[in-house]
């Protein structure tokens, strides 16, 4: 059994030598790596690291987006026994600064030189920080343009590095030996959607754990392509990639601007995501298909719900619906006698429909696993109905991050699945007592990946972490009859009403994104005495419905007198059409906004999640005004 990252990774070099590793066609030069020529390349920049001082222990802050380097990068600094400290090369100049200050990094990897000059000045007040390495090997053009260098702070090429490393071999692999499953591997800060962001030492044991026990139900064999796109920094992409060489996989990498046309021409065996990706490939075939002639259109619809209908009764009758209690024998019977009938409209508009949408996703696709966010149901719906696998998954930047995914062999949907072997979870109520299945409560887990605390904050620690070694999540859940963990919201982010009830806004936005008039959107009524949105609408979309060109200037169509009743009233069509709302749940007012929520105005976390405290303080006077 490895001992550690590092020697799990030269385990594989050595078992898969020929097998391409890393593919990143759309890079600068492209690059095509084998498992052996990707093993060279860890070992030489990590024999540069040594030679840069680096020592076991030591952090190095790694500020950077997806690419070959990253990940070489990364290893490197785990082999030697440093600790990466990860970000994205999108987060602003004040968040790196304080996480490098914060970490006490001895060393810093940054993407280019425009990421080199935002950050130059910032970085030379940092005491603990001796070295600086540029991907892109923009050292000598910073020089010739006199550019800022940071006084003190040694700047090298990435490919300088590399090359100093090429001797010191024995050096590295003499190192590898040293590390231990008890070292600390990275410090990844969370994106958070509230507050400072927290360090979260992750070990060689709590990353080993996740690629030695996750279990999706298919063989991964060496040479099936992962499909990567998501932020390399993120927890989940990183273990999505680490699992990925467990196995042996090809790595691939893409974007958005690629996803598409890499998807059906890569065909992908697997695919780590987040839901967005999947809201955006719904979208697309629903915008197809609003544009196809009325009768096809209308044939299309009546399939795609008689289908839906079909595979609500299959669940049933398979014992599949996530449900607090087994159907009854007069249930499954019923369900049954209903899928008689539906059963050859499925067959025929999967020969007729779903096959081409199938299509979109590759000919080799084994499953994609979305995390980081909600699965909404009825994408989990849909994508079930087209056969396209999705297995939803569940879990934190501090429990590394994967507590429960579901498998192609017991894929119930609506929930996250069952937990993974050796991890326990339990629900608890306020007071911190274990409550029945099925009765909603706070999640607790406990387990092998669960982080040890948090860096240099006890405080922090102290709440969310027991002696005995539980983690409170912060999320609310509950078990279904068969075991599986279902998400329903997030215990901070409840709002209190003025009249008691609390309302989980989470779930409203993620059935009200459903609406053809929402891009995105944010619920607000705390302390109010009835429910508001924030949204920022599909504009081509509104302006049709409001029967204007499509093309028609965003600052008319706020100043529409309609449009706000429009939006509000589609939103609440399609939660009336889910049925599960009760009547205060409803959203009584909404706020178009122009500005759509991003990562880059922070609004967004990396992972596409909105930061609710920075939304609700930007907005307050609105809100006010708008509940009022």
């Amino acid at each position: 059994m490895a001992q550690s990252v590092g020697q799990m990774f030269f385990a594989r070099v050595a078992a898969s030598q020929d097998v391409v590793a890393l593919h990143a066609p759309h890079h600068n030069p492209p690059i095509k790596l084998t498992y052996g020529d990707f093993g060279k390349k860890v070992k030489h920049f990590a024999g540069g690291l040594l030679k840069l001082g680096l020592e076991k222990g030591d952090k190095v802050a790694l500020i950077s987006d997806n690419c070959p380097q990253w990940i070489i990068s990364d290893l490197a600094i785990l082999c030697v026994g440093g600790i990466s400290v990860p970000r994205g090369a999108d987060t602003s100049v004040a968040e790196v600064w304080y996480i490098i200050n914060h970490s006490e990094a001895k060393g810093a990897i940054l993407q280019n030189k425009r990421q080199y000059v935002q950050l130059a000045k910032e970085l030379s007040t940092i005491p603990t920080l001796q070295w600086i390495v540029l991907l892109d090997d923009s050292v000598e053009t910073i020089v010739q343009e006199q550019s800022f260098v940071s006084p003190g702070i040694r700047l090298v090429n990435y490919s300088d590095v590399c090359n100093s490393g090429e001797a010191g071999e024995e050096l590295v692999e003499e190192a590898v030996k040293q590390v231990d499953r008890e070292d600390i591997a990275a410090l990844v800060y969370t994106s958070g959607t509230t507050g400072i962001p927290k360090g979260v030492p992750l070990r060689h044991r709590n990353l080993l754990y996740q690629c030695e026990t996750i279990d999706l139900g298919f063989t991964i064999n060496p040479g099936d392509v992962l499909l990567s796109i998501l932020p390399a920094w993120h927890v989940y992409e990183r273990i999505a990639e680490y699992f990925g060489m467990y196995h042996g996989t090809t790595i691939y990498y893409t974007d958005k601007r690629w996803l598409k046309d890499d998807m059906a021409k890569v065909d992908p065996s697997f695919i780590p995501c987040v839901p967005r990706i999947w809201e955006s490939v719904y979208d697309a075939v629903m915008a197809k298909l609003s544009k196809a002639a009325p009768r096809k259109r209308q044939l299309v619809e009546f399939l795609l719900k008689s289908s839906r209908e079909f595979i609500v009764h299959r669940r049933r009758v398979l014992g599949k619906e996530a449900a607090k209690y087994p159907p009854s024998l007069k249930e499954s019977l019923k369900a049954f006698l209903r899928i008689i009938p539906l059963l050859p409209l499925h067959f025929f508009a999967d020969f007729l429909v779903y096959r081409k949408i199938r299509s979109l996703t590759g000919k080799r696709l084994k499953a994609a696993v979305s995390g980081g966010g909600t699965l909404a149901p009825y994408l989990d719906d849909f994508f079930e109905a087209v056969g396209v696998p999705i297995l939803n998954g569940y879990g934190l930047t501090e429990t590394s991050p994967v507590l429960a995914v579901r498998s192609v062999k017991n894929n119930i949907r609506g929930s996250v699945g069952l937990p993974l072997r050796g991890t326990e979870i339990e629900i608890r109520d306020e007071d911190g007592n274990v409550l029945p299945q099925g009765e909603v409560g706070v999640i607790w887990a406990r387990g092998p990946q669960v982080m040890s605390g948090y860096y240099k904050n006890e405080e922090e620690t102290r709440r969310v972490l027991s002696p005995d070694g539980w983690f409170n999540t912060g999320d609310l859940g509950w078990f279904t009859w068969q075991g599986h963990l279902v998400i329903s919201g997030r215990a901070k982010d409840t709002i209190v009403l003025l009249s008691g009830e609390n309302v989980e806004p989470e779930r409203i936005e993620t059935v009200a994104r459903k609406s053809p008039l929402v891009h995105q959107i944010v619920v607000v009524g705390q302390d109010k005495k009835a429910l508001g949105a924030l949204v920022v609408p599909e504009w081509e979309t509104l302006a049709v419905v409001l029967n204007l060109p499509p093309n028609t200037p965003i600052e008319v169509l706020l100043n529409n007198p309609n449009a706000a009743k429009v939006v509000k009233d589609s939103i609440n069509t399609v939660l009336r059409e889910d049925g599960g709302f009760r009547s205060f749940e409803f959203i009584s007012n909404v706020h178009l906004l122009a500005e759509p929520f991003s990562v880059e105005n922070g609004m967004l976390t990396q992972t596409m999640k909105p930061k609710r405290n920075v939304i609700l303080s930007r907005y307050a006077r609105t809100i006010d005004e708008m509940l009022s």
